[in-house]
């Protein structure tokens, strides 16, 4: 299912945190979502520091995340990119 919806282009840690994220969002509602507010969430909680991060990144440059508006780092929101969900 996941080569289907075109998440298999992304790292056992890189879909980790993409899931913490939605996980994260739903709970606060679905908005902004802050990078500690992440960290905490159990599938990740136990990830390096520099893995967390260059994970985070490349989800930033594949479109699965953004920065929040009006925002300059440390707070991030879902984009629009399918998930198939």
């Amino acid at each position: 299912m996941e080569k289907d919806i075109g998440l298999a282009e992304l790292s056992r840690n890189e879909r980790d945190l993409l899931y913490a994220f939605h996980s994260v969002a739903a709970v606060s509602g679905g908005g902004e979502v802050s990078s500690e507010q992440v960290r905490t969430d159990g599938v990740v909680c136990d990830m390096k520091h520099a893995t967390f991060h260059r994970s985070l990144k490349r989800l930033l440059e594949l479109g699965y995340i953004e920065v929040a508006p009006q925002r300059k780092t440390k707070v991030y929101r879902l984009t629009d990119k399918p998930l198939g969900v």
